[in-house]
């Protein structure tokens, strides 16, 4: 089980400068948006974001420390794409701004400020 399974999002593009997910918005999403707003935005822009540390930090693991997230527009039945990008590559700290947005609406901008630890074998 994974959350890009689970939720139907394609990897479009990954690499430690830039990472690209695409997800169709279906009613479902449209019905949890509504009873939590902004809850998908923020999980395509935490795993976009979590994507790109872990390819950029080889020595250990990248967890999410805090995102925060500004809603433009509202939602809507389609494709809808993230692009994130790093804003400072930092050896501890990682900052990525991520965008949603459909055919260039957008949707929402977030930053995800990402902590980097070294995992000892």
């Amino acid at each position: 089980m994974s959350l890009l399974n689970d939720l139907g999002i394609e990897v479009v593009e990954k690499g430690k400068h830039k990472v690209i997910l695409g997800m169709e918005i279906t009613q479902d999403h449209l019905d949890k948006e509504t009873e939590q707003p902004g809850i998908i935005s923020a999980m395509l822009s935490e795993t976009a974001a979590s994507l790109g540390a872990n390819l950029s930090f080889r020595q250990g693991s990248a967890a999410i420390t805090s995102v925060s997230l500004h809603s433009l527009n509202a939602l809507k039945l389609g494709r809808i794409i993230v692009e994130a990008q790093p804003v400072k590559d930092g050896s501890n700290i990682q900052t990525w701004q991520a965008t949603l947005h459909y055919d260039n609406s957008a949707i929402s901008n977030s930053l995800c400020t990402i902590t980097l630890k070294k995992i000892e074998a």
